[in-house]
């Protein structure tokens, strides 16, 4: 069973089943999902932590509820700490970043987890080690602000490179929304400036620096 907000995951997994196993059903929002699940004979969830309708973590939680059997991995799309740990109290046995699910994170997920019981791919555990090392003393950094998902994608926003008006028109918000949540991370995080907020961001390993852009 496979359950995201964005089609092009679900076309991808729905030729990845073709070699595991077959696929039950696929659904875009929290409720679709569950409802899919009802019908029976499904083993493995995957989902990713932005739906439609609901999130992630909660679907999971809801089917664990239900289906206590069920196995579940989640495409992390945001690889913040909070989302992880929102994963992991739900009960995924399998973490696996967006980003990698066509270089063949997945499968590597999905096999570990047959033989380990529980796998995370590297980019999940390091945000996660990081966080330890931060909380033992080992990664001397100021204790990581909680943040709502609306700060989270302005964050995004912001380590992608886009300004004021860019972040408005893909995060559905008005200027004046988008300048008052800048200047709140920028007080969480006692940043001076945009620059150094995300400069920040990185090293705390809450983004991932932009890949860049291949040269055809």
């Amino acid at each position: 069973m496979v359950a995201s907000s964005n089609r092009l995951p679900i076309s991808s997994l729905t030729q990845l089943f073709d070699g595991i196993g077959p696929l039950v059903g696929a659904a875009t929002s929290q409720d679709a999902a569950l409802e899919c699940l009802g019908v029976g004979g499904v083993e493995l969830l995957i989902c990713t932590d932005q739906l439609d309708s609901g999130d992630g973590p909660a679907l999971v939680a809801a089917a664990k509820q239900q289906y206590p059997k069920l196995r579940c991995v989640m495409l992390i799309q945001r690889p913040l700490l909070s989302t992880i740990l929102a994963a992991l109290a739900a009960g995924c046995e399998g973490l696996c970043s967006g980003k990698r699910l066509g270089r063949g994170g997945l499968l590597v997920v999905l096999r570990s987890m047959e033989t380990d019981g529980i796998h995370f791919d590297p980019l999940i555990s390091g945000v996660l080690q990081r966080s330890q090392a931060g909380r033992t003393g080992d990664w001397v950094s100021p204790q990581e602000p909680s943040l709502s998902q609306r700060e989270e994608d302005l964050l995004r926003s912001l380590c992608n490179g886009l300004n004021n008006q860019a972040i408005a028109a893909e995060l559905h918000l008005s200027i004046n929304t988008v300048k008052h949540g800048i200047t709140g991370l920028l007080r969480k995080f006692d940043a001076n400036d945009r620059t150094q907020l995300v400069l920040m961001a990185f090293q705390r390993g809450l983004m991932d620096p932009p890949q860049p852009s291949p040269r055809w």
